[in-house]
């Protein structure tokens, strides 16, 4: 059984909540717009990967037209490493810090 399969449930919630605070926070700052919030797993765990279209000053900023970020969300080994709904507001707001502090590239 794949991790995906393991942890559907938190994978969902997880999902769902980074999805709408994403979306809303950069729609409410003007940064752009949420392209996909993708989830993935590879020999380490389960990833989440969110892409944005950046518009406005930001992309000066920026230096691009698309931001990525990609964080490891469930250890192969260990499970989760937070909470669905503590996950997702971790993402989202490191997303935001990254777009909101513009300039250095996310970690």
């Amino acid at each position: 059984m794949s991790l995906r399969d393991r942890y559907a449930d938190h994978l969902t919630t997880f999902h769902e909540q980074a999805s709408a605070q994403i979306t809303h926070q950069v729609s409410r700052d003007n940064h752009g717009t949420l392209r996909s919030l993708d989830i993935s797993e590879d020999e380490q765990g389960v990833w989440a990967e969110a892409v944005i279209d950046l518009h406005g000053d930001v992309v000066a900023r920026w230096g691009s037209e698309v931001y990525k970020r990609r964080n490891l969300i469930i250890l192969n080994e260990g499970g989760p490493l937070d909470d669905a709904a503590f996950g997702a507001d971790l993402f989202s707001t490191a997303v935001m810090e990254d777009l909101d502090t513009s300039g250095r590239q996310p970690g």
